[in-house]
């Protein structure tokens, strides 16, 4: 029995009391202004709810506000990525809509309504936000309400719906657009030349920035990368524009590429390099597009998935077979055969006729 009248000597009345194990946990309460056994065990189921929500975190609290959940909470759990200051950007996104509201009253309309916000404004610059950027602030949200369980802070994590978008981007520069983009960047030298590392190694902003001399090894015509986004160390080879390139520039700093400021790790480049993207009237260009630049002319130059695979630190083959198929002579060629058998009629066309037809052709 777990409600119980209390029958020591000397009680006011008929004081009622109720005994319960939570998890083998033993909870002992008073039931005040219960005057019959029914009453009791209404208080008792009341009493029993509560304990439930307490455990389980069911129980709103003042302090799962979102924006203080964020400071106090969240970012510190994330201060190690290497993505921290880009966490830090969406929090403030985040926290500027959703403000003040408790954890629990986040829900999967709101979540919406936040989304289609976002799509809607255009970003600081004026540019219409793209729905990748804005997929990638919800995938923080998630991550957000994730910890807020773990915590047990929040019963349920709404549910948030993604836009749908192509993961593969296939803007790359063409040979014309990177004369105006090199001669835009012509009055910086420092940034061009961090351009041209782009272009010629493939590698990423962040390992652009972090590479110091003693991972440039001249005589093996190589680059040692450490701090890479999959964690894992790989070698990037050293083409004779990127030799002369580094051979040329100061060893002032520890850093290949240090901050003009600071002379440490370089944090930036995107106003400068915006700026020049303006000037050279690129569209719908941005920095990472460089390295598309650089696996897409390597493909056509004739390097295989699995070299690209090594070269630009790819797990999945397939991110190799995006670049593969973007200028391939022997695709080409395959499909050029299908005209020339069809205008054969199935006959096997030699290649002294082929060359004969390609000259009628041109002249």
């Amino acid at each position: 029995m777990t409600v119980r009248r209390n029958k020591r000597k000397g009680s006011r009345g008929h004081q009622w009391f109720c005994d319960l194990t939570i998890d083998g946990k033993r909870v002992q309460r008073v039931i005040k202004g219960a005057r019959t056994r029914a009453q009791a065990l209404k208080a008792e189921a009341v009493i029993r709810t509560k304990l439930f929500e307490k455990k389980y975190g069911l129980v709103e609290q003042a302090e799962c506000r979102f924006d203080k959940f964020v400071e106090a909470t969240f970012l510190p759990s994330k201060k190690l990525k290497k993505s921290y200051q880009s966490i830090v950007s969406i929090t403030k996104a985040l926290t500027a809509f959703f403000g003040k509201r408790l954890l629990s009253d986040i829900d999967s309309d709101l979540i919406e309504k936040y989304k289609q916000t976002r799509i809607a404004e255009n970003t600081t610059r004026g540019t219409k936000r793209s729905p990748l950027r804005v997929n990638k602030e919800l995938q923080v949200l998630s991550s957000l309400f994730t910890l807020a369980m773990e915590k047990e802070l929040t019963a349920t994590r709404p549910k948030v719906k993604l836009f749908q978008v192509s993961g593969e981007r296939e803007r790359y520069l063409s040979p014309d657009e990177e004369k105006g983009l090199m001669a835009a960047l012509s009055e910086s030298p420092w940034l061009r030349n961090i351009v041209t590392m782009a272009l010629h190694t493939g590698m990423r902003r962040g390992e652009i920035f972090s590479l110091q001399w003693f991972d440039v090894n001249f005589e093996r015509e190589a680059i040692h990368l450490r701090q890479t986004k999959s964690g894992k160390d790989r070698l990037v080879p050293m083409n004779s524009t990127v030799r002369a390139m580094l051979e040329s520039l100061p060893k002032s700093s520890g850093y290949v590429f240090p901050s003009p400021k600071t002379g440490g790790r370089l944090i930036d480049i995107k106003v400068g390099f915006m700026r020049a993207v303006v000037a050279a009237k690129l569209k719908d260009f941005r920095f990472h597009d460089l390295r598309h630049t650089a696996a897409t002319r390597m493909a056509a130059g004739g390097a295989d998935a699995f070299t690209l695979c090594s070269i630009f630190g790819w797990s999945d083959i397939r991110m190799a077979l995006r670049y593969t198929h973007a200028m391939s002579d022997a695709k080409r060629q395959a499909v050029e055969n299908l005209a020339e058998k069809s205008r054969s009629g199935g006959k096997k066309v030699t290649k002294g006729k082929r060359q004969a037809r390609q000259l009628a052709v041109k002249s």
